[in-house]
Order: C-alpha cells, then structure tokens, then sequence
C-alpha cells in the first residue's frame, strides 16, 4: 500500500510530503531488517510490526517496496543519480 501511496503522491506538487513518506517508509522496512533480518509482505497499521499475525510472510517481497520508495525519493531529490535514459552503443 505505501508503494502505491506514493505513487500517488508523485501527482501532486508536494516534495516535502513525499520526503517524509518515503523517509518513514524506509525507516519501517530498517526497523525490522536490523531487529530480525527479515521484511514482511504486510504490517500492522498502530504498531508498524510485520510478525503480529501469521499469515505475514517475513520473505515475501512486497515488503521490500518500502525501500524502494526512499531509492525514488532520493532519484527525484538527486537529479544527477537518475541512470541515462538512452542506450548507446
């Protein structure tokens, strides 16, 4: 779901916003690397754990998408990090 949030996000002008969106995103998907080695496909909304419930799969990759949104912030922040959008031979 955050993935998608900030997907959304992109359509509106706002770069402070999706700065802290992305930045309490990652925080959530480093949290939980560092204390167990693993991300889960989903978390609990009030308490931001992914292992409260069983059928939170701590290797599904969904999960990993929480990292990825502070890798586009840091793309839109950092224009010069973007990789060339052209192929040359």
């Amino acid at each position: 779901m955050n993935y998608l949030v900030y997907l959304g996000l992109l359509n509106y002008d706002d770069r402070p916003v999706r700065s802290e969106f992305a930045r309490k995103s990652y925080e959530l998907f480093l949290k939980e690397w560092h204390d167990k080695g693993h991300v889960h496909e989903n978390y609990n909304a009030i308490l931001g754990t992914g292992d409260d419930v069983s059928s939170s799969d701590r290797f599904y990759h969904w999960g990993a998408l929480l990292g990825y949104i502070e890798y586009l912030q840091e793309l839109e922040t950092d224009p010069s990090s973007h990789p060339p959008t052209e192929v040359t031979k």
